[in-house]
């Protein structure tokens, strides 16, 4: 077990109880507010009922787990205690924001004034990246926790009983968005054979970029989001999409920079067109290429959580 979740004080064993439910509400694009914490805790018998801002103590030990995992793991792990969170205002308590910094920024000094106008901003893309976070089952095995059933009614009354659960697969629901159906597009008389050639490639052998075959359930060319760009290509499996944009090796370094860009966005897109259709943002952009990036440029890539993989199709 990690060291931050051992002891016999009342916030690790706190802290042990609400690791399992936390990664479930991660799992099913959930917050939980210190109220719910406690109603879960007293309703299945697990402990006493104790004031609502205790429940920082214990949410700020499953942060500091988080943290000796990824030493161990050597990789970034969304801060999963920012999902406790105040009821009347939505934001994590005052204790997360050191994790919040860490993760968003990698610092700790952003002065006070310019915290209270970014925070809800950080809050917000945080929150995107706990449930788009495809290892969860992973970090709470790694823990040594078992996992415990939630009851959904521990959540408003008003809303549906298993929000994550169900909610409509990105590939299956049928909300349509503002204009869909309508959407005007660009113009690609420009699209070179190279380019052509490579989007159409990948697309018929996903297995290049590591998808497994058999678990693919949407792959589409030409893309158009709502917004009336195009993705080169779009793949999906279970609940999450890829946006991949391709570069041919007739690509130049700006091009290849703006590639990266056009990653990012797709995975923006993505998200937000999941959200509007009340699925789990659970989307990334991916960067195909045919020659290996600039070391500039594959390290801006790894900053903006890019994946880049070289495949040689016209080459």
């Amino acid at each position: 077990m990690l060291e931050a979740l051992k002891g016999d004080r009342w916030t690790d064993k706190t802290a042990r109880l609400i690791f399992p439910v936390l990664v479930w509400c991660a799992k099913n694009g959930k917050t939980i507010t210190y109220d719910q914490v406690n109603h879960w805790i007293v309703d299945n018998n697990l402990g006493h009922s104790v004031l609502q801002p205790k429940y920082g103590w214990p949410a700020g030990a499953v942060g500091h787990a988080l943290v000796e995992l990824e030493q161990e793991w050597d990789e970034i792990i969304p801060p999963l205690n920012a999902l406790v969170v105040n009821s009347k205002t939505g934001m994590p308590g005052d204790g997360a924001r050191w994790f919040l910094e860490r993760y968003q920024f990698e610092t700790d000094h952003i002065p006070e004034e310019e915290w209270k106008t970014i925070e809800p901003a950080v809050v917000s893309e945080i929150h995107g990246a706990i449930f788009s976070y495809l290892h969860w089952d992973d970090v709470l095995e790694a823990t040594g926790l078992d996992a415990e059933p939630v009851d959904p009614g521990i959540f408003d009354e008003d809303e549906e009983s298993s929000a994550v659960a169900d909610k409509p697969s990105p590939l299956t629901a049928t909300k349509v968005l503002p204009g869909e159906g309508e959407r005007g597009g660009w113009s690609y008389e420009g699209e070179s054979e190279e380019h052509k050639k490579l989007k159409q490639y990948v697309s018929d052998h996903p297995d290049v970029l590591d998808f497994d075959n058999d678990e693919i359930d949407f792959n589409q060319t030409e893309y158009l989001f709502a917004s009336a760009d195009r993705a080169d290509v779009v793949i999906g499996t279970g609940n999450v999409l890829w946006g991949i944009e391709v570069k041919s090796f007739i690509s130049n370094d700006a091009d290849l920079l703006r590639g990266i860009f056009q990653a990012v966005k797709y995975q923006a897109l993505l998200r937000a067109e999941l959200k509007a259709k009340g699925c789990l943002p659970a989307a990334y952009g991916v960067l195909v290429v045919e020659r290996e990036l600039p070391e500039e440029l594959q390290n801006m890539a790894d900053d903006l959580d890019i994946e880049v993989y070289e495949v040689k199709v016209n080459v």
